[in-house]
C-alpha cells in the first residue's frame, strides 16, 4: 500500500512541477517577476519537504495542492485555455528532454570523474563525484621520498591530533608523527604505529591529472605513447570518409539522374541488401581478404568504403531526386558532361546530406572494434578501439588509468558530434526534401 501511495505522490509531484514551470514561463512572458519568483520558491519548498519528510501521504498532499494551485494561477496568467495548454505542453516537453539529457550525461560525467580520482577513491560507497586527494606536507618524507600524508587521529594517545603518515609497516599499521599544524612538527613526540581505522585522511579537492600521463606511459614502447594507434585511426577515418562520400554519391547520382537499362531493378536489389545481416557476409569477406593477402593490414578496414553503402546511397538518391532538372539542363547547355554535372552542380546541392554521412562515417571508423579484431594481429596496425580493449585486459584492475585512457579515446568523437550535430540532424531531416 505504501508503494502505491508513493507512486501516486511521484505522479502528483511531477504534475506539480510541470504546472509550476508553466506558471514561471507564463509569468516571465507577461513580465510578472513576482509570480515567477513565488512559484519557483513554492516548487523548491515542495521538493525540499519531500526529501526531508519522506512520508508518502504528505508528499502526495503537497503535490496535489501545488498542482491545483499552479493550474489555477496559470489560467489567470494566460489569455485562454488553449494558450495555457500550449505552455503546459511545451513545459512538459522541455522537462522530459532535460531529464533525459541528465540521464544520458551521468555515465559520461562518471567517466570524467573516475579518470581524475586517486586509487583510494575508486571503490568507495557512496561514490565520490568530485575528485579529491590526500593532503600532504613537505616537512616530512616517506621512505619512497614522497611527501608525508596528513591524517587526523581518532584513537590512541594521539586522538584528536594532526599526524603525518611517514611509513607503511609490513603488518598493515601506519607509522605516524604528530604535527602542531601543517607547517610545524612536534619535535618531542616520538613516532608511533597506528591502525588505518584509527586515522581519518585529510583530503582536499584536487583532480589527479597524473592518471592521463600514467595511462600513456603504461602503453608498449613501440606504440610511441599511443601515437601509433592514433595514426592508424586517423588514416582509417580519413580513407573511410573519402571512400564513403565519393562512392555513395556517385552511385546515388547514377540511380537518381541517369537513365540506363535495369536501373530500378538494381536499385531494388541494392535496398534488399540492407536486410542481409552483417554476420552472414562476415566469413565470405574474410575469405576474400585472405585470398588477396590483406590479413594483418589496414586494407580490409578502408577499401570496402570505396564500394559504397546501401543506406548512404538511398539517402543521397532522395536528395538528388529533389534537385530541379532545370539546373542539370542549364549545366548541359554550358557544356558539362555527366561527371561535370555531378561534380559542379549536384554535389554542392546536397551538402547537408554529405555532412551527415561524413559524420556517421567518422564515428563508425573511429569506434570500429570488430574489424580490427578479425583482421589485425600486430600492434603496429591497431587502431584506438582495439588498443583500448588490450589496455583493459592488462590494466582492468586500475579503473583510474582505464577511465583516463577511455576519455582520451572518446573525447575527440564527442567533440566532433557536439560541434557538428546541427549538420547531422539537418542532413537526416531533409532526406527526400532536398538540401536547399
Amino acid at each position: 500500500m505504501n508503494a502505491f501511495i508513493w507512486l501516486l505522490a511521484i505522479i502528483a509531484i511531477i504534475t506539480a512541477l510541470i504546472y509550476g514551470v508553466s506558471v514561471i514561463v507564463a509569468a516571465v512572458r507577461v513580465r510578472n517577476l513576482a509570480a515567477a519568483t513565488v512559484t519557483a520558491a513554492v516548487l523548491a519548498g515542495m521538493l525540499a519537504l519531500t526529501l526531508l519528510v519522506r512520508f508518502a501521504p504528505v508528499s502526495l498532499a503537497l503535490g496535489i495542492v501545488v498542482a491545483l494551485g499552479s493550474a489555477r494561477w496559470l489560467r489567470a496568467l494566460t489569455r485562454n485555455a488553449s494558450h495555457a495548454s500550449e505552455i503546459t505542453r511545451l513545459s512538459a516537453t522541455h522537462l522530459a528532454l532535460l531529464v533525459g539529457s541528465f540521464m544520458f550525461m551521468v555515465p559520461f560525467a562518471w567517466l570524467l570523474s573516475t579518470s581524475l580520482k586517486a586509487d583510494d577513491e575508486q571503490a568507495v560507497f557512496p561514490p565520490v563525484w568530485i575528485p579529491t586527494q590526500h593532503r600532504t606536507t613537505d616537512l616530512l618524507k616517506m621512505k619512497d621520498g614522497k611527501p608525508a600524508r596528513l591524517s587526523q587521529a581518532t584513537a590512541g594517545d594521539y586522538a584528536g591530533m594532526l599526524v603525518a603518515e611517514i611509513e607503511e609497516l609490513p603488518d598493515g599499521k601506519i607509522m605516524v608523527k604528530p604535527m602542531i599544524n601543517e607547517n610545524a612538527v612536534q619535535g618531542m613526540a616520538p613516532p608511533r604505529p597506528m591502525m588505518r581505522s584509527e586515522l581519518t585522511k585529510l583530503r582536499h579537492v584536487a583532480p589527479k591529472w597524473d592518471n592521463y600521463s600514467e595511462a600513456l606511459a603504461y602503453l608498449p614502447p613501440d606504440t610511441h605513447y599511443g601515437l601509433t594507434f592514433l595514426g592508424n585511426t586517423l588514416f582509417l577515418t580519413l580513407m573511410s570518409v573519402l571512400g564513403t562520400l565519393l562512392a555513395s554519391s556517385m552511385v546515388a547520382y547514377s540511380f537518381a539522374r541517369l537513365s540506363w537499362p535495369g536501373r530500378n531493378l538494381l536499385f531494388g536489389i541494392l535496398l534488399a541488401t540492407m536486410m542481409v545481416p552483417g554476420a552472414v557476409t562476415l566469413m565470405p569477406q574474410f575469405l576474400i581478404f585472405r585470398s588477396l593477402g590483406w590479413i594483418d593490414t589496414l586494407k580490409p578496414l578502408w577499401v570496402p568504403a570505396f564500394f559504397g553503402s546501401a543506406f548512404n546511397i538511398f539517402m543521397l538518391r532522395q536528395f538528388f531526386l529533389s534537385i530541379p532538372s532545370e539546373l542539370e539542363d542549364a549545366a548541359k547547355i554550358d557544356g558539362c558532361g555527366p561527371f561535370g554535372v555531378y561534380w559542379r552542380v549536384m554535389l554542392p546541392q546536397v551538402k547537408p546530406a554529405l555532412a551527415a554521412i561524413a559524420i556517421m562515417a567518422v564515428m563508425g571508423a573511429w569506434n570500429n572494434f570488430q574489424g580490427p579484431l578479425i583482421y589485425l594481429s600486430s600492434s603496429e596496425h591497431m587502431p584506438l578501439a582495439y588498443g583500448l580493449q588490450l589496455y583493459q585486459q592488462q590494466h582492468g584492475g586500475e579503473p583510474g588509468l582505464l577511465m583516463a585512457a577511455s576519455t582520451m579515446v572518446v573525447m575527440p568523437i564527442i567533440l566532433l558530434f557536439f560541434f557538428t550535430q546541427r549538420y547531422f540532424i539537418e542532413g537526416v531531416s531533409l532526406t527526400g526534401l532536398g538540401g536547399r
